[in-house]
């Protein structure tokens, strides 16, 4: 004989699986076919992409930090919006880490796609054997403030 199962149980399991599809993805950058969203340049390296990711779940793709930061800057998407920042890691071309997290340089010796000339480093140790003359170490507000002046 089959047992029914209660309406509760149901209820619970539907509601987990919704809650589950709705998720935010982990987010992806197709270089070479996705432009970027602030200066529509394509985006192609994944030294300096940047990633950011509404509260709706929205994925905007950038080819440099400046762009995403001067895109949020611009209030094209307003910053209590932001989900998450996401910037490539610069000793890991490709990786995406946290941007409020990731330890940074600055400097001429990177040539950012749109100039920021900014790498970030998802490890602290990473950023600190690519340390050379003419650059500074900078963290996640210190690296906006220099992108937007």
């Amino acid at each position: 004989m089959m047992r029914i199962t209660s309406l509760p149980s149901i209820g619970f399991l539907s509601l987990a699986i919704s809650l589950a599809a709705c998720a935010q993805s982990e987010p992806r950058i197709d270089y070479g076919k996705v432009e970027c969203a602030h200066c529509r340049m394509n985006v192609v390296d994944p030294h300096f992409a940047a990633v950011l990711v509404t509260l709706k779940g929205r994925h905007y793709v950038f080819d440099d930090l400046a762009c995403m930061v001067q895109y949020v800057a611009d209030g094209t998407v307003a910053e209590d919006q932001v989900a998450d920042w996401y910037i490539c890691d610069h000793a890991n071309p490709g990786r995406l880490c946290d941007a409020t997290q990731a330890h940074y340089l600055s400097g001429a010796a990177f040539r950012s796609p749109m100039r920021g000339d900014m790498g970030a480093f998802c490890d602290p140790a990473d950023r600190d054997k690519a340390m050379a003359d003419g650059l500074r170490r900078l963290d996640w507000e210190a690296a906006r403030t220099e992108l937007l002046q």
